[in-house]
């Protein structure tokens, strides 16, 4: 007698990009954004910046390593924030007046930054029932032990109000991730509004941004 094994589906893992625009230093921008996007089919991402290089982009710049939003043209970055606005996403973000950061929180700003991302991780974990989280954040340090102090500080984060969630932590370039790059477009947008009082890029990907009515951090 043939036994009949039964497929058991795993639960499926939502991927989260993690990217910011502006500085945490006491000058510098007016505000620090951190965005992530989060999906369930990292692909779609990819998709985005590939379908951009084969399409959008003239020959010098296809052969750059990495699309940065900063340095792009308003058609580029259209066509990225209309793909995105499109897709099967949701989009995260912390926005912080740094005129309301005390002064001493400057000297430990890996401190800061690590608080801040918790922020975002947090608003994520509230907002959707998840079963497994797949972290990329941009590698933003060579140093290890500051890495795994964020990972530490991250996965604290999470076990305190989800216990039973796998999470898993990665720092990539972001030349070498598509999904980073296209979430350096939202981190740029949402900036854009905030430190300039410009909404066009803004507009086009507001209605993904899930936490839009608790977006600024100390009001």
């Amino acid at each position: 007698m043939k036994r009949i094994l039964k497929s058991i589906k795993m639960p499926e893992a939502y991927y989260v990009f993690i990217d910011e625009s502006g500085d945490l230093g006491m000058r510098g921008s007016k505000y620090f954004v951190i965005a992530a996007i989060m999906t369930s089919n990292p692909t779609t991402l990819k998709r985005i910046i590939k379908k951009l290089r084969q399409k959008k982009l003239k020959k010098k710049i296809k052969e750059l390593p990495e699309i940065k939003a900063n340095n792009s043209k308003r058609t580029i970055r259209e066509y990225v924030l209309k793909e995105i606005k499109n897709s099967n996403c949701e989009i995260f973000a912390v926005v912080v007046d740094k005129s309301k950061i005390l002064s001493r929180l400057y000297e430990v700003k890996d401190k800061l930054y690590n608080y801040l991302c918790g922020q975002l991780i947090d608003r994520i974990t509230r907002a959707k029932n998840l079963s497994k989280l797949i972290i990329t954040i941009d590698k933003k340090h060579t140093n290890s032990l500051i890495r795994e102090d964020f990972n530490h500080y991250i996965q604290n984060i999470i076990e305190t109000k989800n216990h039973n969630l796998p999470v898993g932590i990665f720092h990539k370039p972001s030349y070498a991730s598509e999904e980073l790059q296209v979430i350096d477009f939202i981190a740029w947008s949402i900036n854009r509004k905030y430190s300039f009082d410009d909404e066009y890029y803004y507009k086009i990907i507001e209605n993904k941004i899930v936490n839009k009515d608790n977006i600024l951090l100390w009001k």
